[in-house]
């Protein structure tokens, strides 16, 4: 028994606190590695200048809101359709959307999209970029009348 209780020296001490700090500064360098190379911290490209123009931005969602217009959107096999109607229900024709579907996690999956009429007030696009899981789709009327929309989307 005389030998099972050995003392802590001084000696122990240290290295057992090198060895605590040695794996804390290690996994902490290793999460920091991982979550830089993931993701680049901002969602929004020039960020700045949007927040600086950010009236302009509440104008146009007024003047959408006035319109009344709303867009529904759906996945047929491998295109994607959104319907936009009036206030009244009618469907808006002759619009030139674009839009994007971003990806929450990987930026680098992002792509854009330029959608066509293929009948009246329904616009769609191929979806060739994109892969399955959860999307964001962004999509923006780039003529005169003021048009926007945002949606969330799961692909097979």
């Amino acid at each position: 028994m005389k030998g099972f209780l050995n003392p802590v020296r001084g000696w122990h001490v240290l290295v057992m606190i090198l060895l605590f700090f040695g794996v804390t500064i290690g996994v902490n360098a290793t999460f920091i590695t991982m979550a830089v190379r993931t993701h680049p911290g901002e969602d929004v490209p020039r960020s700045y200048y949007q927040g600086l123009n950010y009236n302009e931005t509440l104008n146009r969602r007024h003047a959408q809101a006035e319109l009344g217009w709303t867009a529904h959107v759906n996945v047929v096999d491998t295109r994607l359709l959104v319907e936009v109607l009036d206030a009244a229900g009618t469907p808006v024709s002759g619009l030139a959307l674009a839009g994007s579907l971003h990806h929450p996690t990987n930026t680098d999956r992002d792509c854009e999209l330029a959608f066509r009429e293929a009948r009246t007030g329904v616009y769609e696009v191929p979806l060739d970029c994109a892969g399955s899981g959860n999307w964001h789709l962004h999509a923006v009327n780039e003529g005169d009348a003021p048009f926007e929309m945002e949606h969330e989307l799961w692909l097979p």
